[in-house]
């Protein structure tokens, strides 16, 4: 069969050598059809069996990582001023850069939770009254420099010293942070404090070797170590910034730190682009100039619009309310709190402010984001039960508005008889009225004795109103005498005081801001239609700080924000009727004061008993009606649809849509298993 023969040695069975490549190359030349087709047939499988056994190893043996690569462009509204840890938290801008060039002790996770960041372990001692951590020890700044406990040191003395005047100092104040090692430190607090973790969260680290030395005004002006080019430990370094003509910044390009100590971040470049209006950044996004953004939640925003993005809506612990000023009519009235309740509609403010892009809430614990019991007295709409408890206080719908009317009553009254020679008070109080028109009482003197001059008052009086007076008694001219009939004309002409209307309308006040005016004018049709009158008055940021100083409002349409650990004592606490306290609905109850101030000494703010405290602030807040809690605004986090690793779904604070931003990836590539293959 084959053209040629294995050649052999003398000993039988061995194959001196193989067949050459050029008589392989014969082999189809002698070959029947038949044996080609299964000759080849037998190749194709014996190949395709080594490539799948061959892939099959390299799928079984490898894993799909992300790959290091790609990059983010990101909108921002708004110029940053101070990426500097001790400034940053007061600007929105600043706090996002800060997220991604500095580090915390702690940090706000996917879930809105509070977990390590450069803390490698912790614990509470003394009651909560002593706070020991150590750092992880591979930590170091984008130079290169180890962070140690100095460090943080150094920036603890920053935020407490006055003169510096950091908006974080009045979280610190009275904390003290003792060194055990350079690794290793205690912080001691005077009291133990349930939001003592959120306080690290908020605590981002300064190189005390760059910034040591440097003076008050150094550290506010330093523009390359504050804008250019900050020195922080973060997964991310500042690479270049971008300035336009104006000196303004248009971009700042920042690169992956891939000496991060938890892991280099996948997304090797972010480039932030700032935007002076909403409607630009928008723009933008429509047109592709940049990836991703957080906007703003109004009905302004059209998610239809940004054909190749993912529109994210991220739950958070913002929520807004209708504050009533408690300390004014009608206010005060707990029943007209309730009306007002029960004619609001909270969905369909949703609907017209936010495009329903909200949560509905009925309590300022905002049981569902922390996952507490929901409130226990919760008010739900029914403007018919409205109608009924207005109709009860005396409010009576007329040409469609609610009024109330309330009768007066003179202070005096004459009662007693008054003639010549007579004297006193009633006497006085008689020519004071007599007095009232100059045609019966001329001389208009009051001396407090009924002489001649007064006699010839009174009877020009009587004849005056004598279908009253004279006429009904069978009398055709005045005697001078005040008795009952002239008493009656009297107290009817000089002491009539009218009843009071007082309607059931009032003001509205609220920020200049889309989403706020649309759910106020929502608001003032509900109300309408109970026949409150409600006139939305808009004012701008300058002038809504010195309405909320003054409390100068009936009623405030207004935000308030708690964070990962619930602390609502600052909006409710008596002591906070007053500025700067936030109390905003002047509202004062001194049992809530205890339960407030009780909340906040557990070190350990899952404590069960602590959450029971809540649960009791919580149903005293909605069973008194203080305020309308109406809905928590998700924020809306426009992203590239390609982007994945991104879990976040509650995030505390804008800047917090960063926390896990070194998990963020484009491609995947496989590596090898080495553990698979050792098995």
């Amino acid at each position: 069969m084959f053209p040629f023969k294995l050649k052999t040695s003398e000993k039988e069975g061995s194959v001196k050598r193989l067949p050459s490549w050029r008589q392989w190359l014969q082999m189809p030349k002698i070959l029947t059809k038949k044996e080609k087709i299964a000759f080849f047939g037998f190749i194709i499988i014996f190949l395709a069996s080594i490539g799948f056994l061959a892939g099959n190893f390299y799928l079984k043996h490898t894993v799909v990582v992300p790959s290091n690569s790609g990059q983010i462009k990101e909108g921002i509204v708004g110029q940053p001023q101070l990426i500097n840890p001790i400034y940053a938290y007061a600007s929105d801008v600043d706090r996002d850069i800060a997220e991604l060039v500095f580090s915390g002790l702690m940090k706000y996770d996917s879930s809105g939770g509070i977990v390590p960041d450069l803390i490698k372990d912790y614990r509470f001692t003394d009651n909560g009254q002593s706070f020991e951590f150590s750092l992880k020890e591979n930590a170091q700044w984008h130079d290169g420099e180890p962070l140690t406990i100095d460090d943080v040191i150094f920036t603890l003395n920053l935020i407490e010293d006055s003169d510096y005047l950091s908006p974080l100092r009045a979280n610190w104040q009275g904390i003290q942070l003792e060194k055990a090692s350079d690794y290793k430190g205690i912080f001691k607090l005077k009291q133990a404090y349930s939001g003592f973790l959120e306080n690290l969260a908020n605590f981002k680290i300064m190189p005390k070797h760059i910034w040591e030395g440097a003076t008050v005004q150094a550290m506010a002006s330093n523009l390359e170590l504050n804008l250019m080019s900050p020195i922080g430990s973060g997964p991310y370094r500042i690479a270049k910034t971008n300035q336009n003509k104006d000196k303004t910044i248009k971009s700042i390009i920042l690169t992956a730190n891939d000496k991060y100590y938890d892991g280099e971040p996948h997304i090797q470049k972010i480039d932030l682009v700032f935007f002076n209006k909403e409607a630009d950044l928008v723009n933008a996004l429509k047109k592709g100039a940049v990836d991703s953004a957080i906007v703003e939640n109004s009905p302004e925003f059209d998610s239809n619009s940004l054909k190749n993005s993912e529109v994210r809506e991220l739950q958070n612990p913002n929520y807004f309310s209708i504050f009533f000023n408690n300390a004014k009519d009608p206010f005060k009235n707990k029943n007209i709190r309730t009306a007002l309740a029960l004619g609001t509609d909270k969905q369909d403010v949703i609907n017209k402010a936010l495009n329903g892009r909200g949560e509905i809430t009925s309590s300022p614990l905002l049981p569902s984001f922390y996952g507490f019991a929901a409130a226990k007295n919760t008010i739900d709409y029914n403007p018919d039960e409205a109608n009924s408890i207005l109709e009860k206080e005396g409010f009576v719908l007329m040409d469609g508005l609610r009024q109330k009317t309330i009768e007066k009553t003179s202070v005096f009254k004459f009662k007693a008889t008054l003639q010549s020679g007579s004297t006193g008070t009633d006497v006085t109080k008689l020519q004071e009225c007599l007095a009232q028109d100059p045609e019966i009482y001329p001389t208009g003197e009051v001396t407090g004795k009924f002489g001649e001059n007064t006699k010839a008052a009174v009877i020009k009086f009587q004849e005056k109103y004598k279908d009253d007076i004279l006429t009904p008694n069978g009398l055709t001219a005045g005697t001078g005498k005040v008795s009952s009939a002239t008493i009656k004309k009297l107290n009817e002409v000089c002491f009539n005081v009218p009843d009071k209307v007082i309607p059931l309308s009032f003001n509205i006040k609220t920020s200049n801001h889309p989403a706020l005016i649309a759910a106020a004018n929502a608001l003032k049709t509900q109300w309408e239609k109970i026949g409150v009158k409600a006139e939305v008055e808009v004012v701008e940021a300058t002038e809504m700080k010195r309405v909320i100083r003054e409390r100068d409002f009936d009623v405030l349409l207004f935000g308030e924000r708690l964070g990962a650990i619930p602390d609502p004592l600052p909006y409710w606490h008596s002591t906070q009727v007053i500025d700067p306290g936030l109390n905003l609905s002047v509202y004062q109850n001194t049992d809530l004061d205890a339960l407030l101030e009780r909340q906040r000494a557990y070190y350990d703010y899952n404590n069960p008993d602590r959450i029971g405290t809540l649960a009791a602030i919580q149903d005293t807040l909605t069973n008194d009606i203080p305020a309308i809690y109406l809905y928590s605004p998700d924020y809306i986090y426009v992203t590239s649809k390609k982007l994945k690793g991104f879990e976040a779904e509650k995030i505390i604070n804008p800047s917090n849509r960063f926390s896990d931003i070194k998990d963020w990836y484009f491609g995947t590539k496989r590596i090898w298993d080495f553990s698979a293959v050792a098995e």
